[in-house]
């Protein structure tokens, strides 16, 4: 175990985690430098084209006599809870800051999730070689921010690998080796494992990947989940590299995988607890993370509905943050209505269904729950903190009060801390931008649920010729009626395509029509092109053209009767 070192890199977005990375793997000669992919620890391809790491990889690394476990960690604030349990498995962190950009929100919050765990942060400065870094100036702001002198800072570009090797030493010298339980035995029979993410196999069952804090897993062994008590024999153990590598075992310290060769990845847990078969422990676990976001989630096709049921099963299992429950809707069938961290992980879950299992879908625009007793209708209030430089703090200071957020304490130390309440609506509609963008991305925000207040609100209905669509009414508060009720009408008519007929679009509030829209008619037949019919008389050529518009036909939804297609609640819920 003095040899073994656990590690993370956490970061903000897009300030070089992936790449820092490519070159430790490289330099450990774990990979090949002119044979692999860059950002090589990215394998989802939703995660290369958004050019964002949106899901946690482990790798090992043996450098001299020293075995390095790393897990790369997303860096946005929607993915927050895959850095939680990633410095859960570890004892230290590179903490990494862009000199480009300097810290922001991210980061700091990065930083006391670490601090709170009490692991080593080595701080590292990155792109230390592009002709807009402004090093000292950041290295200054991180030594300030975490009270240590600025020759702690490493400058390093981990696109040319400048400086990288000072990270490996730092990570050998500076992050401790696991540390040795009281009780800890060398034997076989004890184990205690932390599950800290899982997938399913098709061929191998449910793959566990799991912190060792105990004992050792060996294949053949019969182990016990500390929830619910399940026995199973693993088929194989071993570690990342990062691809899978069988072992003859792993041992407390090391961070590994365990094939549990069970079938049903509901009964692997992540936070669960591999241990031996006549053991029982408490289970260490995570935070409760709750969704802030909720929309509704319907296949396009209403027969793919048992698969969309058995697809978010999956991904929930890997996905602690995600809640659904099945709900019925008249104009879009059976679906889910789903919560979600944030924007991006709604976007990010969207596609993962749509492209890992092949599902046409629709989501519907966010929405936060309101508690409806009688007639008196209550918000949630959560409670916001703010970390923030001075010199931000009259713009931070507007931005809540343009949001309806109530001013209740402000300290001023290091930084200025300022505590808000406010709406969750608020909060989640375009908040979190704004603040970035009013403080150039050096506040940190931070929030938490505290209770529900009575409201002067009410449904905003929104009417397709007369008929309710209930997949785009809300309910909103009085003095944000008549700006949501144009925004709804207006984007309304800009994403729907003409129909065959005149198409109202009207927004209705406590019984009074408030914005209101027109969508003129338009008639067009696919057989005819320029005035000429198309293929001449050609039947089968007909038929292609008839064909094609069918299968686009599947990508509408027919409410009342007018065809909406898919990308219109896309397109709405991102706005």
């Amino acid at each position: 175990m003095k040899q073994i070192r656990n590690f993370a890199i956490i970061a903000h977005v897009d300030h070089g985690k992936s790449t820092l990375a490519d070159r430790l793997l490289e330099m450990t000669g774990t990979i090949d430098k002119n044979k692999h992919d860059e950002q090589m620890l990215d394998r989802n391809p939703i995660s290369r084209e958004r050019g964002i790491t949106i899901k946690l990889a482990p790798v090992r690394m043996s450098y001299g006599e020293y075995i390095l476990n790393l897990i790369d960690t997303p860096g946005h604030v929607d993915f927050s809870y895959e850095v939680d349990r990633t410095l859960a498995c570890v004892e230290g962190a590179i903490l990494l800051v862009d000199a480009t950009q300097g810290i922001q929100a991210q980061t700091i919050s990065n930083i006391y999730k670490a601090l709170d765990k009490n692991l080593v942060i080595i701080p590292v400065v990155n792109k230390i070689d592009m002709p807009n870094a402004e090093v000292e100036k950041t290295i200054t702001a991180l030594s300030d921010f975490l009270g240590i002198s600025s020759e702690e800072v490493i400058q390093i570009s981990a696109k040319t690998g400048q400086n990288v090797e000072k990270v490996l030493s730092a990570i050998i010298e500076k992050i401790p080796a696991p540390p040795a339980l009281a009780d800890f035995v060398e034997s076989d029979d004890l184990l205690k494992a932390l599950i800290f993410d899982s997938y399913f196999d098709t061929h191998k069952g449910v793959i566990a990947f799991v912190r060792i804090f105990e004992g050792s897993a060996r294949r053949g062994m019969k182990m016990k989940l500390a929830i619910g008590n399940r026995i199973f024999e693993s088929t194989e153990v071993g570690i990342f590299t990062p691809d899978l590598v069988a072992q003859s075992a792993i041992s407390a310290g090391e961070i590994g995988y365990i094939v549990t060769n069970l079938k049903d990845i509901r009964d692997v847990r992540v936070g669960d607890s591999i241990i031996d078969q006549g053991k029982s422990v408490g289970v260490p676990g995570y935070k409760k993370v709750n969704p802030v976001v909720f929309a509704s989630l319907f296949p396009t096709d209403a027969a793919d509905y048992e698969r969309l049921m058995k697809a978010l099963e999956k991904i929930y299992l890997t996905d602690s943050a995600l809640e659904f429950k099945p709900m019925y809707s008249q104009a879009l069938g059976a679906g889910y209505r789903v919560g979600f961290l944030g924007l991006l992980h709604a976007d990010v879950i969207r596609e993962r269904l749509e492209r890992e299992y092949n599902l046409s879908l629709v989501l519907t625009p966010p929405q936060v729950d309101y508690q409806i007793e009688g007639d008196a209708i209550k918000e949630p209030i959560v409670k916001v903190l703010i970390i923030t430089p001075q010199e931000y703090l009259g713009g931070i200071m507007q931005l809540c009060e343009d949001h309806r957020a109530t001013f209740v304490h402000m300290d001023n130390k290091n930084q200025v801390s300022i505590e808000y309440e406010m709406p969750l609506a608020e909060m989640i509609s375009d908040f979190f931008d704004q603040l970035k963008s009013v403080t150039s991305g050096y506040a940190s925000f931070d929030w938490e649920m505290l209770r529900y207040e009575i409201v002067d609100a009410s449904r905003l209905l929104l009417l397709l010729n007369g008929d309710e669509i209930e997949e785009f009414s809300q309910i909103v508060v009085h003095e944000r009626a008549q700006k949501i009720a144009m925004h709804l009408t207006k984007s309304m008519k800009d994403l729907i395509p003409r129909q065959q007929f005149e198409v109202k679009i009207q927004a209705q509030y406590k019984g009074k029509i408030i914005a209101s829209e027109r969508l003129s008619p338009f008639r067009k037949d696919v057989l005819t092109k320029g005035g000429k019919t198309v293929g001449g008389g050609d039947v089968s050529r007909k038929k292609k053209v008839l064909e094609k518009q069918k299968e686009g036909k599947k990508k509408m939804k027919m409410i009342g009767k007018v065809e909406v297609p898919k990308e219109v609640f896309t397109k709405l819920f991102n706005k």
